[in-house]
């Protein structure tokens, strides 16, 4: 299966037009966000405390925090037989975290982020709305052996594996060990949820010097069916960034069957009222990089066997993510090189008005297939009406959309939330034009 390809007469009429007037700016288009910002599980404290708009309680021992996101898309082309066009993000539509931490010695801080969402209210005023908790707890002690430790358990939030060949920005519940001395760093996670699929977990140790400069990683994952024994994959990586903007990532390993690699650099700087993000990448990953899941299991797709993909955490907040990660990637397959460029802009006229944009790029050249290529761009403007704080209206177009239902065995549609696994096998987000308004609130 490929992308779904931009649509015929009408259709790509309207997206050429619009492309013909976009693509100038996301050509020369930070970080600019399109979409509501992941809210961490993390930190709320040190965050409020940085951001003094924001006027839900707060003291020494505890913070709260709630972030926000009120939306309606609409949808350009498409026809009956697109049902992802019903899905549960299809509006009027909200998103509301919640997040609490508090402190009740000064090692232990437990955080509770508890979202409210309900993805339309256009089948009635309580259907799909859900209440999804989510508990963390931190435990850090100084001077312990001669190292400092942490440990977190529950939800460890967005985690990556070392500069992320196969774990990058994903949702994980289970926890971590962390040790540290000086420059040393060294981390043993478990990853509960499955990074891959479902039947199984991943445990990882890393080894870093001097926050990434030189590093190691060894992952084993465990599949959780009698037949299949445990993976066990090894990687080295270095990553840098410097106050000049420019950063790079590289990382380089494998297990007794295949090898796998990334190289990446990116450029991120302010002028005065532009920012700019510019990231090109390359990854490879062989065959049977990941055993027997990746390129053995899933639909057949043109004559060849899929890669097996089962996102756990598919929510609105996902919409900041790109597009190229190892979720999205192990979809088509393993045995595949892929080259993207990512550029994300925004241009601030004055306090109330910016203007942003984001685009990426890819090419996957899979074996004995035919490539998969695909441009995904969104832009827009965003409008802050209150002075001095970052409630914000905006209207976006573009054609990177998130999945977020799927259908059973008898093509009938069924909903797949935010607090559900999603068991189709398929990348995160397709190509589908529209357009969105939305209304974001930080409290």
């Amino acid at each position: 299966m490929s992308l779904r390809k931009i649509e015929k007469t009408g259709r790509g009429l309207v997206r050429r037009i619009a492309v013909s007037f976009l693509l100038p700016g996301l050509l020369w288009a930070p970080a600019a966000r399109a979409y509501f910002e992941y809210a961490p599980n993390l930190n709320v404290m040190e965050e409020v405390e940085r951001h003094p708009y924001r006027i839900l309680p707060r003291s020494s021992d505890y913070a709260f925090a709630l972030d926000g996101d009120f939306f309606k898309p609409v949808f350009i082309g498409g026809g009956p037989q697109d049902y992802y066009r019903y899905d549960f993000y299809h509006g009027n539509g909200y998103w509301l975290d919640l997040r609490s931490e508090f402190k009740p010695r000064e090692e232990l801080v437990v955080n509770l982020k508890t979202t409210f969402t309900q993805g339309t209210t256009s089948n009635g005023p309580t259907y799909l709305a859900l209440v999804i908790p989510r508990l963390g707890l931190t435990y850090r002690s100084h001077h312990f052996l001669g190292l400092d430790w942490e440990t977190r358990l529950g939800d460890i939030d967005r985690q990556t594996l070392g500069a992320g060949l196969f774990i990058e920005m994903k949702e994980t519940a289970g926890g971590y060990i962390r040790a540290s001395s000086g420059d040393f760093e060294a981390r043993l996670m478990v990853d509960g949820t499955g990074s891959f699929s479902l039947d199984g977990g991943v445990n990882a140790l890393e080894a870093r010097y001097r926050k990434g400069l030189a590093g190691l990683s060894l992952m084993m994952l465990e599949t959780g069916v009698d037949y299949r024994p445990p993976q066990f994959t090894g990687t080295v990586y270095s990553r840098q960034s410097w106050d000049n903007g420019f950063s790079y990532a590289t990382e380089l390993g494998g297990n007794s069957r295949s090898y796998a690699g990334l190289a990446a650099v990116a450029y991120e700087q302010q002028f005065d009222a532009f920012k700019i993000k510019l990231k090109p990448q390359f990854r490879h990953y062989g065959r049977f990089i990941l055993g027997n899941m990746a390129g053995q299991r899933g639909p057949i797709v043109g004559g060849v066997q899929s890669g097996y993909v089962e996102h756990n955490y598919v929510s609105y907040d996902q919409n900041d993510k790109p597009f190229v990660l190892p979720m999205n990637i192990f979809f088509y397959g393993d045995d595949v090189q892929t080259w993207s460029s990512l550029v994300n802009a925004e241009y601030r006229f004055n306090s109330f008005y910016r203007w942003y944009a984001e685009a990426e790029s890819f090419t996957f050249m899979l074996h004995e297939r035919e490539p998969v290529r695909a441009l995904f761009y969104r832009t827009g403007f965003r409008f802050f009406p209150f002075k001095q704080r970052e409630d914000e209206f905006g209207i976006l177009l573009g054609n990177k959309y998130l999945i977020a239902s799927t259908v059973d065995s008898a093509g009938d549609r069924v909903f797949s939330v935010p607090n559900q696994p999603d068991f189709e096998n398929k990348p995160m987000f397709l190509q589908q034009f529209y357009w969105m308004i939305h209304y974001s609130v930080k409290l």
